[in-house]
């Protein structure tokens, strides 16, 4: 799992309002007064829904950066070659690794980082 689907996941499991805020303000770049006249919602409401997606975001980023990091330094490597797009017999040359090990390391490696980010 990736940086990119984790945010996805993140994303996806905040409650539809909180969401939409969010997007109008990080994505679409939209102030909390514009955001609030849209919404029919006070500033205050749109600053709340934006420290709750933020929070949310900040607590799985920081559970998803310590499984990374508990993992060994060659299951991080197989990891990082995979997401630079390498394929698991070209890893396993990079690395010195027969091609099954690769494979276990990263299904190893990608139940630990989606175990720790599962909301």
């Amino acid at each position: 799992m990736d940086r990119i689907a984790v945010m996805r996941r993140v994303l996806e499991g905040l409650p539809e309002t909180t969401l939409i805020v969010f997007m109008a303000h990080r994505v679409e770049g939209k102030c909390y007064a514009e955001i609030a006249r849209e919404m029919g919602i006070s500033e205050w409401r749109v600053e709340r829904h934006m420290v709750r997606a933020i929070g949310r975001i900040a607590d799985v980023g920081a559970r998803y950066r310590a499984a990374l990091l508990a993992l060994d330094s060659v299951s991080r490597q197989v990891l990082e070659l995979a997401w630079d797009g390498l394929s698991h017999d070209r890893i396993g040359v990079r690395l010195g690794l027969a091609l099954d090990e690769v494979e276990t390391r990263m299904a190893d490696a990608l139940v630990a980082l989606d175990e720790a980010t599962t909301l």
